[in-house]
């Protein structure tokens, strides 16, 4: 469980920041903003996976969107109070903002001890999409050791896509401007936009027999493509 989950568990007080922190570390949290009634009515409400300082304010927004397309700023003047709770029962954390005018900011993690993202924790290494073209290239035209034996690709909503023993899995590179990656075998062709930039996340794990592949994909904020490969066996 997320160590600021777990100061919060203990009754302990955690700063400001670390508590919106936590939205790194899972794979969703739902962002409502509510009126100061009785009956705290939503004003909007938003899924999000991304949290970061913006300018002194406070920024929460979905990966690899792009163009500030979705994300909600809070002006820190604007921040009265905030406080973080854990519901064991539930297994749910929320986060409570009081704000200027009586509106509330609500932020909620459900699933909390199975949605923490491993990506942090696990050993993988941030990349770019350079390093992953030349690893698959040299993979498809065996100039390395390693195959591919399995692709999966899924998002929180429950979508999983697996395709074993991917036959072909490269960047295509035939459009200047619109790099894809390719993952196919002889029944399944799964292509998706790839470009190295802020809008697409790329990472790597390494083992002395195997490699893992992370692509968090432009315009998915939730999806995540993974890619293992195993060394071949003299």
């Amino acid at each position: 469980m997320n160590k600021t989950v777990e100061t919060i568990k203990k009754g302990q007080n955690v700063t400001t920041e670390e508590l919106f922190e936590v939205v790194n570390a899972y794979t969703l949290t739902t962002l409502s903003l509510r009126k100061p009634d009785s009956n705290k009515d939503t004003v909007m409400s938003m899924q999000v996976n991304q949290y970061e300082r913006f300018h002194g304010d406070h920024k929460f927004s979905q990966q690899c969107t792009g163009f500030n397309s979705v994300m909600y700023v809070l002006k820190a003047e604007d921040l009265v109070s905030v406080d973080g709770e854990y519901n064991q029962k539930a297994d749910a954390f929320y986060i409570t903002c009081k704000l200027k005018k009586g509106m509330e900011l609500w932020l909620m993690i459900v699933n909390v001890s199975g949605s923490e993202t491993e990506i942090e924790t696990d050993g993988f290494y941030e990349t770019d999409v350079y390093d992953i073209k030349e690893f698959l290239d040299d993979t498809i035209h065996e100039r390395n050791e390693y195959y591919c034996i399995l692709a999966r690709i899924t998002d929180v909503f429950g979508f999983d896509l697996k395709i074993r023993n991917p036959i072909r899995t490269y960047v295509n590179t035939l459009d200047d401007s619109d790099w894809k990656l390719h993952i196919s075998d002889d029944a399944n062709t799964f292509e998706v936009s790839v470009c190295d930039d802020s809008i697409n996340l790329f990472y790597m794990k390494e083992t002395d027999s195997s490699k893992e592949i992370i692509v968090k994909p432009y315009g998915q904020p939730f999806m995540e493509i993974r890619m293992l490969f195993f060394k071949r066996h003299e």
